[in-house]
């Protein structure tokens, strides 16, 4: 079965329930910590699909992942998973979880990526700036990537604003191969 459908129908179904407790902004704060865990702990994913540890074990490696009280709701939906052997989508479902959460309450993302970790008042600068042209709640995360040199690439929703110095790179790259393509060889 498809990865991506799992994931949406058991993210729908955690929603749902969530929902009827009414504590589905609190599974969704600990999705975050959760996939904030699984990332910075690789060997997470090599442990869960370990045929040797037994459900008891996975689910006490799950709860103590997420790095704070699980809560009831959290320690179902992970015997659910265990049960069902589904425990290999655990992070497509947390991020799916995240997706249709943000969309059912009207929350847009704003990730902001540069090179080294930015001072609070451009931080603070550029969220004005944001929420201020907007009526939704905003989110923001914020990404040091080193890679892209300096400058800063600016996410909102499916629109990204490249101001890096890799991007004007790649850019004067492109023009100079535009205006001086290789010659054919005879």
């Amino acid at each position: 079965m498809n990865e991506g459908l799992i994931a949406r129908r058991y993210a729908l179904a955690m929603l749902k329930v969530a929902r009827r407790f009414d504590a589905a902004g609190e599974v969704y704060q600990k999705m975050k910590i959760f996939e904030q865990n699984y990332i910075s702990h690789p060997d997470l994913h090599k442990a869960l699909m370990n045929p040797v540890l037994s459900p008891q074990d996975k689910e006490q490696l799950l709860t103590t992942a997420i790095g704070i009280d699980p809560g009831k709701l959290y320690i179902r939906g992970i015997r659910l998973l265990i049960r069902n052997h589904r425990e290999m989508y655990i992070r497509s479902i947390c991020l799916m979880y995240q997706k249709l959460y943000r969309k059912a309450y009207h929350i847009g993302q704003v990730k902001i990526i540069t090179a080294m970790p930015l001072e609070e008042p451009v931080l603070d600068r550029i969220k004005k700036l944001v929420t201020d042209r907007t009526s939704r709640e905003i989110e923001f995360v914020e990404r040091i990537d080193p890679s892209i040199i300096g400058g800063f690439i600016l996410r909102v929703n499916s629109m990204q604003l490249d101001m890096s110095i890799s991007g004007e790179l790649k850019k004067v790259k492109k023009q100079l191969e535009g205006e001086y393509p290789e010659r054919e060889r005879d």
